[in-house]
């Protein structure tokens, strides 16, 4: 059995807002105990409070999560100070919980050594491993610090040490003044971390991302080529990088907007891309700088945004995802990871994104999540996991049903007694080939 209960509460009172979502969680669940949980609140809140009160309402259920800028479920639509809680329970997936605490977020180097030792510590050895019993995860839920860690770089470390793993999640966001985010592990509130969850077992998945260019913004002018240093950007068209963006746009008091993401191209040869939110400006330097670090020598395209299209887009992601879910049943609950780009383009009717994707789906399908500074998701391209931006992801989840019974039970036993009445003719024709040969 694997069930995921959503909680939604609009009171900012930590312990009103607690004990609301923790009540409404255990009844749902009922007699299957909690085994793990999502908690996503609005930067802002008293999220301290909150964990406080979760921990000693939800014991033995770790948590783990992140500030965000807004919150979505079913029950309430779109909301900004609220916050959601998402319980897992299952008596078949294993679900693991754990934090990376203290990463950098330009020295790869030393974040891996200290990973690997936070994952030795945690009792998670690689799982090529001998000993080591789980294997690999079939999914993990990653959210890191959206502002002090490169998210890119973070997805990398957990995909080469969990090969075969395939990761969703998103970065921790804040109320747009990009200074802090803080994310969430049990009782602790931190800053520069990883909180993650692994699941194993038979967890049956599927996902939708509107990548790139295919997220509801559209190519303004040519590519240009671009120099870049870590986060920033140098140069455009040899020019310096102020110079060129000032000729198109006007520039004031050292913020730029993320409803004009950067495209980026890593490969001349390719149309291969990712979007890539530029924040701030320097006139001194000549530079712009974006929240991920980019490729040194690249090329870049501007962008303008479409309404339309982003909750067109929005529309189809959801309903995608759900085309192609394996089997015939209704998954269990749907995960939502939308960028904070696409609400701050929506301005007031930010809540239209997520009415406009959900109106048309089952009644039945729980969905919930939060508004992120980056989005995790495999991309649809490639198959690798990869860190995204501008984009919505839609995550639906179930459980793998049992086959050993009834007529799949029958099929098994005949498919084993053929198979044993092979190895046995086989065995019998090497033996009489041995005495023929005279072996």
């Amino acid at each position: 059995m694997f069930k995921i209960s959503i909680s939604h509460s609009l009171t900012s009172d930590a312990r009103v807002a607690a004990t609301a979502m923790a009540t409404h969680a255990l009844q749902e669940l009922g007699d299957c105990a909690p085994t793990a949980a999502l908690l996503f609140s609005t930067f802002g809140n008293d999220h301290a409070g909150l964990l406080k009160e979760l921990v000693q309402l939800l014991p033995d259920c770790p948590i783990v999560g992140g500030s965000s800028n807004g919150e979505v479920s079913r029950e309430q639509g779109y909301r900004v100070g609220s916050s959601v809680l998402i319980v897992f329970a299952s008596d078949t997936i294993i679900i693991r919980a754990g934090v990376l605490r203290g990463l950098t977020f330009d020295n790869d180097a030393l974040n891996l050594e200290m990973a690997f030792q936070q994952w030795q510590t945690q009792g998670l050895a690689h799982p090529s491993s001998k000993g080591q019993s789980l294997g690999t995860p079939v999914l993990g839920l990653l959210f890191p610090d959206g502002l002090g860690l490169d998210g890119g770089s973070i997805v990398r470390l957990f995909s080469d040490y969990f090969v075969g793993t395939r990761f969703f999640g998103g970065a921790s966001a804040e109320n747009f003044t990009l200074t802090q985010t803080v994310q969430f592990f049990n009782d602790e509130v931190l800053h520069n971390a990883v909180p993650y969850l692994l699941f194993y077992g038979p967890l049956r998945c599927h996902w939708a991302v509107t990548e790139g260019l295919g997220s509801g913004w559209h190519a303004v002018g040519d590519r240009m080529e671009a120099q870049c240093n870590g986060k920033f950007i140098q140069t455009i068209a040899q020019k310096p990088a102020v110079e060129y963006l000032a000729s198109r746009y006007r520039l004031q008091g050292g913020q730029l907007s993320v409803c004009h993401p950067f495209v980026i191209y890593p490969n001349r040869d390719s149309n291969e891309h990712y979007l890539r939110d530029v924040i701030r400006y320097c006139e001194e330097t000549g530079q712009l700088e974006s929240v991920q670090i980019l490729p040194a020598d690249c090329q870049i395209q501007l962008t303008q945004p479409n309404v339309t299209d982003i909750l067109a887009v929005s529309r189809q992601n959801i309903h995608q995802a759900l085309a192609h879910f394996p089997g015939t049943e209704v998954p269990v609950a749907a995960l939502w990871f939308s960028c904070v780009s696409r609400a701050l383009v929506l301005e007031q009717n930010a809540a239209d994104e997520f009415k406009t994707a959900t109106e048309t789906i089952p009644s039945c399908l729980p969905v919930a999540g939060f508004y992120t500074y980056g989005e995790i998701a495999p991309s649809g391209l490639l198959g690798q996991n990869a860190y995204h931006g501008a984009t919505l992801v839609t995550l639906l989840l179930g459980e793998e049903p049992l086959t050993a019974t009834g007529i799949f039970d029958q099929h098994h036993q005949f498919s084993a007694n053929n198979l044993a009445q092979d190895n046995q003719a086989l065995r019998q024709a090497l033996a009489a080939s041995q005495v023929w040969l005279g072996v």
